[in-house]
């Protein structure tokens, strides 16, 4: 406790006014101020003539804008404040959004805006074509146009679902929950809390969530339409609910997943750990659990699913069987993605039959009757869950699968090609794409059935076109084409360009994405049949862009992998001066290519600290070259891949070899603090989050992860290759501390306090090993921070001097705090 207070002290003082006296308003420098951005989130008018989108600057997401095909170059609407789900347009073409607590609505093509002030809710329900408000305890219903239709006093609460509204009216010491269907309102329920949420709605009756606002525990209530006949949940069961969620059974039933109290220990006893606890994760988890039930609210029966190893269980979509599993089956924490067994377990017999070995992942068909899951020796194994039959489908590829909704087929991703399984004759037909390019289902429909397991309900809509997205990861080409189910069609070409959002607009039959590059920034394109339409440019003021000069640099380590490196020269580069180079480190950076550098200080790739674009700006080569792991430890690989793509620049007249810095965050700056401790072709380090003792990182617990960390050594990020027991001098090998009196740089060091990713006393323990050894060292340690950094100013006070202390031993930009290191 007195070192954690003296490194908190010791951080405000290093950090001064940036931690301990700025506030999130804190006006960002200009030289950190952020200029361009990208572009996400576009919807087409239904007369087709507008498209909104939103601008994705570094830090935020939150502007909306607006233009019209007939003159795409005229921004006709620009409004901040105003995220991408509120905003939707009208049956009429007009645009409704939230902006902060002011709801508006934009008339098009006039262009007048009419603004609602100082709002708690509102918006546009598409389902019944009616604006939404809620402004002090009063709804308002308003036509499309504006015109008011319904005004109610005294409501509380507001929900909706896809065709109806939800509303609570306060009304002499009770609440009224009220349906409204678009014309008339209708009372479903009366209680004494103000906030109640539907659940699930069916022929039999509707399910009510009654939350008690003091304690957040609720009661579940079932009522029906007709005979006003009601059932609770509280009485039946023992314990306190805080949460449910309802799934359909047969024969009046209804499975029931609930969240009640964790059974309380004495946290003054003694915790004993066993050496073959397989659910070390139980002793860090919070206060509640799930329990699962079966009710029959008409019948006033309930049954609790209590099976002391299957004790998860989910709805798939079967009215009669569930799917239950031992979540810590065989559960060891050395390999990445978790295995489990599945089991049925029928509702009706109360009984549980063997289903699968079902490996790390599943996927189910909307019905819940059949269960896709991968083979260990190749291909995969589908089983129908009522007649527990299996099929083997050899289709070598492991990628995604998807049911189509029609119940007739599967489509498997590929590379090169994607193949399509016939449920009824288990014929297989291979529909060639794209040799080279890895293919993935863009607009398929996912629903994550039980996380953290991978288990997901995966369908298409074989009525509307399947969204192929292209990509070749090793020459960084993209590509987009779609399958009708029966020929693949070329909707994008291979291009070196990015290409991002790509939007398949039904009711327009057109495709709608966002096209860039280094040298191009983002164009809004829309594309029907084989005309292709610029919506918008971005960014016209990016001049800068056009100009940034880049080369592709080839290379391989020492074991011949073949390697790339993405080399960027400053903004008005001069071929006869030469430059500072800063290099940044992770893994794989080819990718970074034909990436268009938006700036600010935003957690942007290819790493936190540093935005690429400013660089540039200010006189810096940036080089982005790939690492490869193998056998060697990932801190030895690392050297040898950063060596040889210095080795594949060594004649660039351009860069100054005797200013050259390495920089690296999170993986990244345990291969910068490894490299720092074997190279001396770097001036400067700078290193943020990075391991430092990967046998201490090895037998930690991970906080993020909820589990030991030996899976992200064995099985994960660093490639290992087996467990520190058979392999503890590689392990030693490849930490940094092991190696800290081999320095030869200065490096600045950063980490957030509360940063359990990579834990931040990783950090720490650097540091003190480099001052141990009296190395040039500083290190800035964030309170109330973690992995990556969300505060505005810890962001400001960070980049700032990472900048300054680039400057300082790259260009001879003299810092005082920096000067304190040489006294």
């Amino acid at each position: 406790m007195h070192m954690m207070k003296i490194l908190m002290r010791t951080a405000c003082m290093v950090l001064g006014g940036a931690l301990c006296g700025q506030t999130e308003t804190a006006e960002i420098p200009a030289n950190l101020i952020r200029h361009y951005y990208q572009m996400d989130y576009q919807k087409i008018s239904p007369n087709g003539r507008y498209v909104a989108f939103n601008k994705m600057y570094d830090r935020s997401t939150d502007t909306i804008m607006v233009v019209d095909r007939k003159n795409p170059d005229h921004i006709i609407f620009e409004r901040g404040g105003v995220f991408a789900n509120t905003a939707k347009f009208t049956t009429r073409s007009n645009l409704f959004m939230r902006e902060g607590r002011n709801a508006q609505i934009l008339s098009l093509p006039s262009s007048a805006l009419r603004i609602w002030k100082n709002v708690s809710d509102g918006f546009y329900h598409s389902g019944l074509k009616q604006i939404i408000l809620l402004k002090n305890d009063t709804l308002q219903i308003l036509s499309e146009e504006g015109t008011e239709l319904k005004t109610v006093a005294d409501v509380k609460d507001l929900k909706k679902n896809s065709d109806l509204l939800y509303y609570t009216v306060e009304e002499a010491e009770a609440y009224r929950l009220t349906e409204w269907n678009g014309k008339t309102g209708k009372v479903l329920y009366t209680s004494e809390n103000a906030h109640m949420d539907i659940r699930h709605r069916d022929a039999s009756g509707i399910f009510l969530w009654d939350t008690k606002e003091k304690t957040g525990e609720g009661e579940l209530i079932f009522k029906t339409y007709g005979s006003e006949v009601t059932s609770s949940l509280s009485g039946k069961f023992p314990q306190t609910v805080y949460r449910a969620e309802v799934s359909p059974l047969a024969n009046g039933k209804y499975f029931l997943q609930v969240i009640v109290d964790r059974p309380q220990q004495n946290k003054n006893a003694v915790d004993v750990w066993y050496g073959n606890d397989t659910k070390i994760q139980e002793k860090f988890s919070g206060d509640r659990e799930f329990k699962y039930l079966i009710w029959d609210p008409m019948r006033d029966d309930l049954l609790q699913i209590d099976h002391t190893e299957l004790t998860q269980n989910f709805f798939a979509g079967s009215a009669r069987y569930l799917l239950s599993f031992d979540p810590y089956f065989r559960h060891n924490y050395t390999t990445r993605f978790k295995s489990f067994n599945l089991y049925r377990y029928d509702t009706q017999l109360n009984k549980y039959d063997f289903l699968i070995n079902a490996g790390t992942i599943v996927f189910t068909d909307e019905k819940g009757t059949l269960l896709l899951s991968r083979r260990s020796g190749g291909g995969w194994n589908l089983y129908n869950i009522e007649t527990l039959k299996n099929r083997i489908i050899q289709i070598p590829d492991h990628e995604m699968a998807y049911f189509s909704r029609d119940g007739e087929s599967i489509l498997f991703e590929g590379t090169g090609k994607i193949y399509l399984y016939n449920l009824t004759d288990g014929n297989i037909r291979i529909i060639p794409v794209k040799e080279g390019f890895r293919i993935k289902v863009k607009n398929g429909i996912t629903k994550d059935l039980s996380p953290p397991f991978s288990i997901y309900r995966h369908s298409y809509s074989p009525s509307e076109p399947v969204i192929l997205e292209l990509y070749d990861s090793e020459n960084i080409r993209n590509a987009l084409f779609t399958y009708d189910g029966r020929s693949v069609k070329e909707i994008i070409p291979p291009t070196n360009d990015d290409i991002t959002s790509a939007v398949w607009e039904s009711a327009h039959k057109a495709f709608t994405y966002v096209r860039s590059n280094i040298n191009k920034p983002p164009q809004l394109v829309l594309k029907k049949g084989k005309r292709e339409e610029l919506v918008f440019a971005g960014n016209k003021s990016d001049v800068e862009a056009a100009g940034i000069k880049s080369e592709v640099i080839s290379y391989t380590n020492s074991r011949g992998a073949a390697l790339k490196g993405v080399l960027l020269y400053p903004i008005g580069f001069d071929s006869g001066k030469k430059y500072p180079m800063v290099v940044t480190v992770y893994q794989k950076l080819r990718y970074n290519m034909n990436k268009y550098l938006i700036d600010g200080i935003g957690s942007m790739l290819p790493t936190e600290g540093i935005n690429v674009r400013t660089l540039l700006r200010k006189g810096y080569i940036v080089y982005m070259p790939d690492i490869v792991f193998d056998e060697r430890g990932p801190g030895r690989a690392a050297v040898d891949c950063v060596n040889n793509a210095m080795d594949a620049i060594q004649n660039n007249r351009a860069i100054d070899f005797t200013k050259v810095g390495l920089v690296g965050h999170s993986h990244g700056g345990y291969e910068t603090n490894f490299i720092a401790t074997q190279s001396d072709r770097f001036a400067t380090y700078v290193s943020g989050a990075g391991n430092s003792d990967l046998v201490r990182s090895y037998h930690s617990f991970n906080y993020n992860f909820d589990r030991p960390f030996y899976w992200q050594y064995e099985d994960g990020q660093y490639q290992m290759p087996g467990p520190f027991t058979d392999n503890k001098a590689l392990y030693a090998d490849n930490s940094p501390i092991y190696h800290a009196e081999k320095v030869t740089g200065p490096i600045l060091l950063w980490t957030g306090m509360e940063d359990y990713n990579i834990f931040w006393e990783q950090t720490m323990e650097f540091y003190l090993g480099l001052r141990r050894n009296h190395k040039r060292v500083t290190a800035l340690f964030y309170p109330k921070e973690g992995h990556s950094f969300s505060k505005v100013q810890n962001k400001m006070d960070l980049y700032s001097r990472i900048y300054e202390w680039l400057d300082f031993h790259l260009k001879n930009q003299k810092k005082e705090w920096i000067e304190k290191m040489y006294e």
